[in-house]
C-alpha cells in the first residue's frame, strides 16, 4: 500500500469512465489528480433542474436493469435509483404507419432468431442496416424497427458492424433486448450524482483544465495543457485518458501512439444525437411516443417519490432529423413545436432546454459507433502504452453506455493497479 501511495495517477476527464477509474484507484492507495476541460464533472451525463423543480437528464439517461456496473456504483456510493417506469424499447407510434405492440416484439424475435442462425463470418461482414433491411418484416415494422436502432445509434446504420447488436453470448441481440418485463432506472437525483458523489470523495479534481500534449519518458508522464489562467503542467507517474474517442485523436502524444493504436482510434465515428426537454404543468401520464417519419421519440417517466414528474424528453439520433427539427439552425422552438403537436393533451410551462451533441465543444458527437473496420480495432482501443492508459465506453464492450463508460474505468484502473502492485 505504501509503494502505492507514493504512485500519482492522473485522469484526464470526468465522465463516467474517468471518476469510476479515479474512484478505484483512489480506494487502491493512489494519489488521484482528475483534470477535466468543463466546468462540470460528468462529461455526457449532465443533469439540471427544471423551473418547476424536476430533475432532467440533458445527456445519458436510461439505466437497463442489468446494467451491473452503473447499478454497482450507484448502490456502493450511497445514491438512490428511481424505476422510470416505461419501457425504452416499446413505443407507441405516433407518426409513421402504426406497429403494435405485438408487431414490435415480433420484429424482436425474428431479429434474435435471424441472428442466432447466421455463421459467425457473415456476421463479421454485415452491417446493421443490411441485416434488418434482410429481415422479413412487414414494412412498417421494419421502418419501425430501422428507425428505432438509427436514432439509438446516432448513425446511419449501414455504416454500423452488426457484432454491435450482438450480446455477449453471440447471440441475442443486446439493442433489442429487454422487451418482455425488465426494468429501467434512473439516479434520483439526478444520474450526474454518480460523478458528483465521487468527486467529493476525491482530494484533486481540476475543472476547466484543458489537456494537450502528454510526453512520456522513463516510467513517467508530463501533461501539459491550458486553464483559462494559462498554461499548465503536471508531472505523473501514470495517465489514465477517458476522453471521447475523437477527441483522443487531437492529443499530441510525444513520443506517437504505436500506430495500430492511432488506426483504432482514427477508425472510430461518434454518432450525432440531440435531446430536448420542457416542464408541464400538470403530471402527464407515463408514454413513449415514436415518430418513425422523422425520426425521434419521447417519454415521461417516474421521479425518485414513485410520481410521475413534470417534464417531457425527446431524443433525436442521426444526421437525418437534424434539419427538421431546428437542430441545423440551432433554434429549440422548432423540435417544441413537434413535441407539442406530438403530445397536445400536455399544457407546457417555461420554454424548452436543447443540448445538442454534436455542437458540444468537449464532445463533438454523442458517442462511439463502430464500423466493421473499427470493431476489428476494439482491441487496440484498450491497450495501455507503457505509462499511459486508455478509458471510455468507446473501449467497452457494451460502448456507447453509461454501464460501458464505468466498465472501463474500472478496468483501466485494474491496469494500473497491476502495473504498480
Amino acid at each position: 500500500m505504501t509503494a502505492r501511495m507514493n504512485k500519482h495517477i492522473g485522469i484526464i476527464g470526468a465522465g463516467f469512465a474517468g471518476m469510476a477509474a479515479a474512484l478505484e484507484l483512489h480506494d487502491l492507495g493512489f494519489k488521484v489528480t482528475v483534470l477535466e476541460a468543463r466546468d462540470r464533472v460528468g462529461g455526457r451525463v449532465w443533469s439540471t433542474t427544471l423551473s418547476n423543480d424536476e430533475i432532467v437528464e440533458l445527456g445519458g439517461e436510461w439505466i437497463k436493469g442489468r446494467d451491473n456496473q452503473v447499478l454497482g456504483m450507484i448502490d456502493r456510493l450511497g445514491l438512490s435509483k428511481a424505476e422510470v417506469g416505461v419501457n425504452f424499447l416499446e413505443r407507441k407510434v405516433i407518426v409513421g404507419e402504426p406497429v403494435s405492440k405485438d408487431e414490435q416484439e415480433g420484429a424482436h424475435d425474428i431479429a434474435e432468431k435471424t441472428l442466432a442462425s447466421m455463421n459467425k463470418d457473415d456476421i463479421k461482414s454485415r452491417s446493421i442496416g443490411e441485416f434488418i433491411n434482410a429481415l422479413p418484416l412487414n414494412e412498417p415494422q421494419k421502418i419501425f424497427f430501422y428507425s428505432r436502432l438509427q436514432t439509438s445509434f446516432g448513425i446511419d446504420l449501414n455504416k454500423v458492424a452488426l457484432r454491435m447488436i450482438e450480446d455477449m453470448d453471440g447471440n441475442s441481440p443486446r439493442q433489442t433486448a429487454n422487451y418482455r418485463g425488465g426494468s429501467y432506472f434512473r439516479v434520483a437525483s439526478g444520474n450526474m450524482s454518480i460523478a458528483q458523489a465521487i468527486a467529493d470523495k476525491l482530494d484533486d479534481v481540476r475543472l476547466g483544465h484543458e489537456a494537450i500534449l502528454a510526453e512520456q519518458k522513463q516510467k513517467s508522464v508530463t501533461i501539459r495543457g491550458k486553464t483559462s489562467d494559462g498554461p499548465f503542467q503536471l508531472e505523473l507517474d501514470a495517465v489514465v485518458f477517458a476522453i471521447p474517442v475523437n477527441l483522443l485523436a487531437d492529443i499530441e502524444f510525444v513520443p506517437a501512439l504505436p500506430n495500430p493504436i492511432k488506426n483504432a482510434i482514427n477508425s472510430v465515428t461518434m454518432g450525432t444525437a440531440a435531446k430536448i426537454t420542457a416542464a408541464t404543468k400538470e403530471r402527464p401520464t407515463l408514454r413513449a411516443y415514436h415518430d418513425s417519419e422523422t425520426p425521434y421519440w419521447c417519454w415521461t417517466g417516474r421521479g425518485g417519490d414513485s410520481n410521475v414528474r413534470k417534464v417531457i424528453t425527446a431524443f433525436c439520433g442521426s444526421a437525418t432529423p437534424r434539419e427538421k427539427l431546428g437542430l441545423n439552425s440551432n433554434d429549440p422552438n422548432i423540435w417544441f413545436k413537434e413535441l407539442k403537436s406530438m403530445n397536445p393533451d400536455l399544457d407546457f410551462e417555461g420554454d424548452a432546454i436543447m443540448v445538442d451533441w454534436s455542437r458540444e465543444k468537449w464532445t463533438q458527437g454523442c458517442y462511439s459507433a463502430f464500423s466493421n473496420e473499427a470493431t476489428d480495432n476494439i482491441p487496440y482501443l484498450k491497450k495501455s502504452v507503457e505509462s499511459i492508459f486508455f478509458a471510455g465506453e468507446h473501449t467497452a464492450f457494451n460502448s456507447a453506455t453509461m454501464d460501458g463508460a464505468i466498465e472501463s474505468g474500472l478496468r483501466a484502473a485494474n491496469q494500473v493497479y497491476k502495473e504498480f502492485r
